[in-house]
């Protein structure tokens, strides 16, 4: 690795690198990514990003680092997203959210590729999430039954396509102005657009739950807000509002076998072992998510 640089969070699979006198962020990506998926990815983000939405630009060529594959993309400069900072946590920026994943899903419909390189979400192979192996019995039961209620809605570009698939204020970031660019597609798939809207609120709920209380208001707040700015980039269709609770109790699954194959269980904080055993109870009881069941109501 070159010098003058700092190693950045790259989550659980990536070793992600700022070299500050390049002014770029260098991403060495899990082996498990092939070259052809990651320039697929890099592909989507140059295209949204000509096409006028706030992405890290990606360089188009791509170095291989031993067995894996070094991508290399714009530094952007500003802060992740602080709940407890009015600044970046009000009604605006709730729209301004949904605007961005408004636009996505609307540019996924342009975006024409000769091959899929991506995961892809189909009736024969549900699993895009890759969380199906090796998880308990209880928990695949809840896990097919999530997709067999999926098998029910036809597959169309209004309802589907490339996401971003892990859209929330982590891998968000804001300057000084209030404006958001969105970072990470490292997970983009071929998915219901219900995805991203169902991850986004489950991450703003649950960060907001966590450090700002007053949480009876918060979805109707949040909800209503993002739709507001989604609608103003692409048709809400029926079919993505039926499916955003079916998508946050698959958003619970993924947490959960992510936590324990990631956390020492031998070795874990009381927060952890609290928010195991929250998410573990809501699975198993079908607790949905927020206690709401119907997202229509927040239109």
């Amino acid at each position: 690795m070159e010098e003058n640089c700092i190693r950045l969070d790259g989550g659980f699979h990536n070793d992600v690198f700022h070299i500050k006198n390049k002014g770029k962020v260098v991403r060495i990506s899990d082996a498990k990514k092939t070259k052809e998926m990651v320039l697929q990815e890099i592909e989507w983000m140059n295209f949204l990003y000509e096409e006028g939405v706030a992405v890290s630009k990606p360089e188009m060529t791509l170095e291989s680092e031993e067995e894996r594959v070094r991508a290399c993309f714009e530094f952007i400069e500003g802060n992740q997203i602080d709940v407890t900072n009015q600044f970046h946590w009000n009604v605006n920026m709730f729209e301004q959210l949904g605007r961005i994943v408004g636009k996505m899903h609307a540019l996924s419909k342009k975006f024409k590729v000769e091959g899929i390189h991506r995961p892809v979400w189909t009736v024969e192979n549900p699993d895009v999430f890759g969380i199906r192996e090796n998880l308990s019995p209880w928990i695949r039961e809840n896990y097919e039954q999530l997709m067999q209620n999926l098998f029910s809605y036809e597959m169309s570009p209004e309802t589907f396509g490339l996401i971003h698939n892990d859209f929330h204020q982590g891998n968000l970031i804001i300057n000084g102005e209030g404006t958001l660019t969105t970072i990470d597609f490292d997970e983009c798939s071929y998915n219901w657009y219900a995805q991203d809207i169902a991850v986004a609120f489950y991450h703003a709920y649950w960060q907001h739950n966590s450090n700002n209380g007053n949480v009876d208001t918060f979805p109707q707040t949040f909800m209503s807000h993002f739709f507001t700015g989604y609608k103003e980039e692409n048709l809400l269709h029926k079919d993505i509002i039926k499916q955003i609770p079916i998508f946050l109790k698959l958003r619970e699954i993924f947490l959960y076998k992510l936590f324990s194959e990631k956390w020492d269980m031998n070795n874990i904080a009381e927060w952890q072992k609290y928010t195991m055993h929250e998410l573990e109870k809501k699975i198993k009881n079908e607790i949905p998510y927020a206690g709401i069941s119907d997202f229509s109501v927040f239109l």
